[in-house]
């Protein structure tokens, strides 16, 4: 191995038959510390205990060593490919020891992002572990960006490549990290747009040909439902009678039905306009059982309505209240806005902020703060008629 001296200490192994056997400890420069042993496979025998065969026989096995190809010669670029598979040795590990897998989603856009985003790099064709550079690293990330790579795609691809060389620094199979130094592309973080209670009132009375529409837009805007949460409904987690929604599901399309995010589920009361709207659902649905999904897909009874299905819509619906795509643009309103805007109006209307982190399935107040925009809603005119009433003005 080429990061190892020729220095190792010899050790007698005990066997379980009663003998002994010379074992060797190989030194490793990089390291700083004995990290491999080995049989030797002498056995320790008669007056000299045959100490010097053994010697020779943990050279010729640091020889072998040597020789032999290591982890850090194969290719960096096909390591990191093979590191995000389903099978992988990092995948399986997450799943089985901790009980936390990763989404398929996750491995299959991580991988997607080193085929084709890393992999045409010139400077890392045939590029060994041990030969990556932090300078090879931000020579890439100045390439990528040349070729129109936005930042945050850049630093998605960075976490890409960081975990698998990090994988390896946890096994002590590589002692250095070429990632520590290197920054994350930078990028400005635009505020999330949300719609004004007027606004929420607009959507509520504007009409759409299809019922599902209208109720992915409620489920968004008056109980908080991420996008995957409405996808994942299921008649089962519907009561009406109790106006109430038990949010256990996720749906994402690599992986299927999931927990919610967070691994938690939660309860969410169901308004007027919600409970008219999944009763209008229900009626048109051509599937009903308690486990068929809410927001059905046409024609295929265990798959709800696509992501795009739900994006063109709310764009539809947005359009009919006076909100054409320019608009929705530039006031970065996506159907996560109708989540914030949840959280925003839930607050301006006094719920205590310990029910309205509970609605939104957060784990933090921090994170509900982050979900709060209030400063896009005030209406100055009452809040100022507010202050000066309260100095007597």
């Amino acid at each position: 191995m080429r990061s190892f001296c020729r220095l190792f200490t010899l050790y007698k192994h005990r066997n379980s038959n009663g003998s002994s056997t010379w074992h060797v400890r190989y030194w490793n420069e990089d390291l700083k510390k004995y990290s491999i042993n080995r049989s030797t496979g002498v056995q320790v025998e008669g007056k000299k205990e045959r100490r010097a065969e053994a010697e020779k026989a943990a050279v010729m096995l640091l020889q072998k060593m040597q020789t032999a190809p290591t982890v850090t010669s194969q290719p960096f670029v096909d390591y990191c490919e093979s590191f995000w598979m389903q099978d992988s040795p990092y995948v399986k590990e997450r799943a089985l020891l901790y009980k936390r897998p990763l989404s398929k989603y996750y491995v299959i856009m991580s991988n997607r992002d080193i085929r084709n985003h890393v992999k045409p790099y010139p400077q890392f064709k045939n590029l060994a572990l041990h030969d990556l550079k932090s300078g090879m690293i931000r020579d890439w990330m100045v390439w990528a960006a040349s070729k129109g790579l936005g930042p945050r795609r850049i630093n998605a691809c960075l976490q890409a490549m960081r975990i698998p060389w990090r994988y390896l620094m946890d096994r002590e199979e590589i002692d250095r990290d070429p990632f520590l130094r290197i920054k994350p592309a930078h990028f400005e973080v635009k505020e999330k747009g949300i719609l004004t209670p007027a606004e929420v009132i607009s959507l509520i009375a504007a009409k759409h040909e299809d019922p599902r529409a209208r109720l992915c837009i409620f489920l968004g805007a008056l109980c908080g439902l991420r996008r995957g949460e409405v996808r994942g409904l299921l008649w089962e987690d519907v009561d009406l009678e109790g106006k109430v929604i038990h949010v256990r599901h996720n749906f994402i399309d690599a992986d299927g039905l999931k927990m919610p995010k967070n691994g938690t589920g939660r309860d969410v009361p169901i308004a007027s306009a919600v409970s008219e709207a999944l009763k209008e659902v229900r009626d048109s649905s051509p599937y009903r059982d308690f486990d068929d999904y809410v927001v059905f897909s046409d024609g295929k009874r265990h798959v709800p309505v696509g992501e795009t299905f739900i994006q063109y819509r709310l764009e539809a619906m947005l359009q009919a209240i006076g909100i054409p795509n320019g608009v929705r643009k530039s006031r970065n309103i996506t159907f996560h806005s109708l989540r914030h805007s949840f959280v925003t109006l839930g607050r301006l209307s006094g719920i205590n902020d310990m029910v309205i982190q509970a609605l939104a399935g957060h784990k933090s107040a921090a994170m509900m703060q982050r979900y709060t925009h209030a400063a896009q809603v005030i209406d100055m005119k009452a809040a100022r008629e507010r202050i000066e009433k309260a100095i007597n003005y």
